[in-house]
């Protein structure tokens, strides 16, 4: 990594330094702080917080959720639960933390038990009758099959049943058989990627129009009964209606368990807001707004909506027309054309995600800023769009997991891309989510800057830790959540030392929300494909970034300055057209304007119009596809032109914004780009296990390079560079997974194409004895004394052997006059502690030189060291996995699910024990660690910890020239 030792001193007229320098709260993460079944403590509260606050933590986003654990006295809803609410949200106030509420019970999605089946998520369901043509017929009419309800509340209201509520009778010849190909999935009841199907105007097998028929009027919905007339034929009865769609909220606690609300109605939307939500807003008072901040929606989970009580009127205002006389089209059946038939779809597909969109999220933002609120949001999954939900979101958000980010690049882009282009300046991830196998107390400060650089190079400025679980008790590693997250807070070994790393979170987090981000390239998507669009679409070369756009942002574009410029300031250079895709009337003639204009449009045309009235004016269609992408008859070079990407870069000439040097093997270089007024900043990573060495060309001519080390809070102008017409070029040496900030702020000096060269002047080898104190006990003795380094895993006191927590090693070594003599003056000496099992904090002569949290784990201690004795003192943390193994042969009275049960549950606890809330009965406890999941035994393999070295210092000089 870089290491620089030159800081700029932050002055209050530089917001840049200053920020940097003390990140506000803005900039620090938040966390996903889950109450588990009901395990709650005032103590556990005032604790969790406050530590929150020693370590730098802006605050939480509170969930009550049941995961599998056994119940705690805390019941949700209850005056006793209401009443620790409160003291949390007054505890975060008196520290100065920001609290928001996850809005349900569970983290999926917006439900509970005042919920009836009337307000809940509701589908179309239909019947089928068979009937042949006749003046006069009575039928009796099957009602859809209804499923039932299921729930955990322990104490209903009332009975929960079912209902069902009928729209529409049709008739259509049973003649008619062609089917619509994967039509369950165009009805919005899967989350899936459509391909647009090539035009196909053929009526073979199809519906005529005129043949959809509306037996509604002459229907008795009380008894069944159609009486009508029919032309001869044969002819099929479907009878429309919509019922719940059973969806409940997870993984709520039964007194939190219900119905989730309908999404597509506002006043029941509304109505849930005031019932989840409405008493501790009252009771919080003066603190809503002011600490009580933020409302949260995690991923949706809550399974398919597509229907609603007054849709087919929101429909028409949305779209123009009837869907009724449609309604066939949703039971795979195709009316006048397949390429009408999908027109028809994606008008109802796109009506569902505006409708969800604005009457689930718009309503709870609205709701939420009458208090002052904010709605963060991963607003994905199920039938959402979380381009459309996007607009009613103050904070998009996506989520990474470990241990690579790189799988979720294209979706987190795609929430970047919606703050970008609405001009958001926040963009948050849950952040660090983790398997069971990657979980399980494994994770490191060292192990999580890969994927966490990395969402930062997707666009990420905003890390909420998943998971902080509430400690209700001081007994670790404690509770969890289930099977699954990182373990953050106070009970994990390694917390004590985690503020350095948290305050790299924020140096860079603050950097990262400055100005906008620039991006070259824009995508345009196709509405339809919704949040499974399909990430081939957005591979880019090397060095240039990109946004995901939507024929609606389209729209407000203007080709001016040589870029495609936004109204909240993004301004691309070239747009790319996705492939099997279905467009617009509106899209096409905004394409026109554009591309008259003179800006670069690439991609291959439209296979079919994407709407009904979009079908209805495919001459239209037709003529505008002719004039931008030509046909044998037209112009020899047309306006558009199906290039791939690669090409059209080259055509434009346009020049990476970063161009990278080469990598040995695998891995890769990314990048973020991020422009204020003043001010141009790049985050370079190596994604990589290799150092990666060599010129980085960034295109800002003319400016001074300075490098900013979030680890050390250390910038200083680069010590090489050099500059052309177009760019500056920086020798760089990033490490395996290293990082670092390169701004641009000021009009450049004289370059130096060379950085200053070092050579070793001399070198000590501490080798001890050392002095070892553990801290924590856990069967640890007070101190130790070790002779040689090595891990605490090959000691022969099991105590020490497999020991978690902190422990501080001492020793002493002398720098004689001879030596002192010996080195230059102006040498800058570094401690190098060799390898670290997990996190060491570094102190000599008494004075805090830093905490070390990844390699290498080096540090200048040039102004520490003094002629004669030295102390050097290094506090370790390691990880609880090698004394949960520990514990695995000692006795206990918890008992844990087998494996083989059910891979979701194994291993969870069965039972709490009686000490947990009764101390008086703590003489029980027989392990050092109590936890929630078991996820090791007596036969796992330890891990390294402790100090391993060789710890050495090295004197390095100027090189003479």
């Amino acid at each position: 990594m870089l290491v620089l030792a030159a800081v700029t001193p932050a002055t209050a007229a530089d917001t840049l330094e200053a920020g940097f320098a003390a990140p506000p709260p803005a900039a620090r993460p938040l966390v996903w702080w889950h109450w588990i079944n009901g395990n709650v403590t005032k103590h556990g509260i005032e604790a969790d917080l406050a530590d929150m606050k020693r370590v730098g933590i802006a605050g939480v986003q509170m969930f009550d959720a049941s995961i599998y654990l056994p119940p705690g006295p805390v019941r949700y809803g209850t005056d006793t639960w209401h009443e620790h609410v409160q003291h949390a949200i007054a505890t975060a106030d008196r520290l100065g933390l920001e609290f928001h509420l996850m809005n349900t019970p569970g983290w999926s999605a917006s439900g509970g038990p005042w919920v009836t089946p009337e307000r809940s998520m509701k589908k179309l369901v239909w019947s089928e009758t068979a009937a042949d043509g006749a003046p006069a017929l009575t039928l009796a009419l099957k009602a859809p099959e209804i499923p039932s309800l299921k729930f955990r509340t322990p104490h209903p209201v009332g009975p929960q049943r079912n209902f069902y509520r009928d729209v529409a009778v049709l008739a259509v010849p049973a003649t008619a058989t062609r089917r619509t190909p994967e039509w369950e999935r165009k009805t919005k009841l899967e989350e899936k990627s459509l391909t647009a199907p090539p035009l196909d105007l053929s009526a073979d097998g199809c519906i005529a129009r005129p043949q959809v028929l509306d037996l509604t009027a002459r229907f008795d919905a009380a008894t069944n009964t159609l009486r009508t007339a029919l032309p001869a034929g044969a002819w099929t009865i479907l009878r429309f209606g919509f019922t719940s769609t059973g969806s409940t909220n997870h993984p709520a606690v039964p007194e939190g368990h219900g119905l989730e609300i309908d999404k597509m109605d506002a006043e029941a939307v509304s109505f849930y807001f005031d019932q989840a939500l409405g008493r501790i807003l009252r009771e919080a008072g003066p603190r809503v707004g002011r600490t009580l901040q933020g409302l949260l929606f995690d991923s949706f989970e809550g399974g398919p909506q597509n229907w609603t009580d007054t849709f087919p009127a929101q429909f028409r205002a949305l779209k123009g027309y009837d869907f009724l006389p449609l309604l066939p089209v949703l039971t795979g059946r195709v009316i006048e054309s397949p390429t009408f038939t999908e027109a028809a779809l994606r008008d109802f597909r796109g009506a569902v995600e505006a409708l969800i969109a604005k009457n689930y999220f718009g309503t709870m933002q609205r709701r939420a800023r009458e208090h002052g609120m904010v709605l963060y949001a991963e607003a994905q999954g199920g039938p959402l769009n979380p381009v459309s939900c996007g607009g009613y979101v103050d904070v998009p958000m996506n989520e990474f997991w470990l241990p690579d980010t790189a799988p979720r690049l294209p979706r987190i882009k795609l929430a970047a891309s919606v703050a970008h282009v609405l001009g958001r300046p926040l963009v948050a991830a849950e952040a660090f989510t983790a398997k069971p196998e990657d979980g399980r107390w494994l994770a490191t400060p060292a192990t999580l800057k890969d994927p966490g650089d990395y969402a930062w190079t997707a666009g990420i400025n905003r890390f909420i830790l998943h998971h902080y679980v509430h400690q209700p008790t001081d007994d670790g590693p404690g509770f969890g959540l289930g099977r699954y997250g990182t373990h953050f807070g106070r009970l994990n070994t390694w917390w004590p030392l985690a503020g350095a790393w948290i305050d790299y979170v924020a140096r860079g987090q603050f950097l990262l929300q400055q100005g906008r981000t620039v991006a070259d390239i824009a995508f345009l998507q196709n509405e339809d494909h919704g949040y499974a669009f399909p990430t081939a679409m957005t591979h880019t070369p090397s060095g240039y970034d990109y946004d995901i756009v939507y024929p609606h942002h389209l729209a407000t574009m203007t080709w001016r300055g040589g870029a495609l410029t936004l109204p909240t300031g993004p301004a691309y250079r070239v747009l790319m057209l996705p492939e099997n895709w279905t467009a617009d009337l509106a899209t096409l003639r905004k394409l026109r304007e554009l591309a008259r204009a003179g800006a670069p449009i690439f991609g291959s045309p439209p296979l079919a119009p994407a709407g009904r009235r979009d079908y209805d004016g495919r001459d239209e269609f037709n003529a505008l596809v002719s004039e931008l992408w030509g046909d044998k008859s037209n112009v020899p070079r047309p306006p558009i032109r199906p290039v791939p990407l690669p090409a059209a870069l080259k055509e434009t000439g346009l020049t990476p914004d970063v161009g990278f040097p080469a990598l040995s093997t695998g891995g890769e270089l990314r990048f973020i780009h991020r422009r204020t007024a003043d001010a141009e900043i790049y985050f370079v990573f190596n994604h990589s296990d290799r150092s990666a060495t060599g010129d980085f060309a960034f295109r800002v001519p003319g400016h001074q390079p300075e490098l900013w080390n979030a680890i050390t809070g250390a910038h200083a102008d680069a010590p090489a560079f050099r500059t052309s017409a177009t760019t500056t070029t920086v020798p760089l040496e990033l490490e395996p997974r290293g990082s670092i900030f390169v701004v641009f702020r000021r009009t450049a000096t004289a370059p130096h194409a060379d950085a200053p060269k070092t050579t070793l002047a001399s070198t000590l080898q501490i080798a001890g004895p050392w002095r070892v104190a553990f801290h924590d006990g856990r069967g640890a003795p007070p101190e130790a004394t070790f002779a040689a380094l090595a891990s605490w895993t090959t000691h022969a006191d099991p105590g020490i052997k497999f020991y978690s927590g902190t422990a501080t090693y001492r020793t002493t070594f002398t720098i004689d006059e001879s030596r002192g003599r010996g080195v230059p003056p102006r040498a800058t000496a570094t401690l190098d502690l060799g390898t670290v099992a997990d996190l060491a904090e570094v102190r000599l002569n008494g004075a805090l030189v830093r905490t070390l949290w990844q390699p290498p784990f080096r540090v200048d201690v040039t102004p520490h060291l003094r002629v004669g004795d030295n102390t050097l003192e290094v506090r370790v943390a390691n990880r609880w996995i090698n004394r949960v193994i520990g514990d695995e042969s000692l006795p206990t009275d918890l008992t844990y699910q087998p494996d083989g049960t059910n891979k979701f549950t194994d291993g969870k606890l069965n039972q709490l024990p009686a000490w947990l809330y009764d101390r008086a009965k703590l003489g029980d406890k027989r392990r050092h660690s109590f936890t929630t999941w078991k996820h090791y035994d007596a036969t796992s393999s330890l891990v390294p910890a402790g100090l391993l070295g060789p710890v050495t210092i090295e004197w390095r000089t100027a090189a003479s020239r």
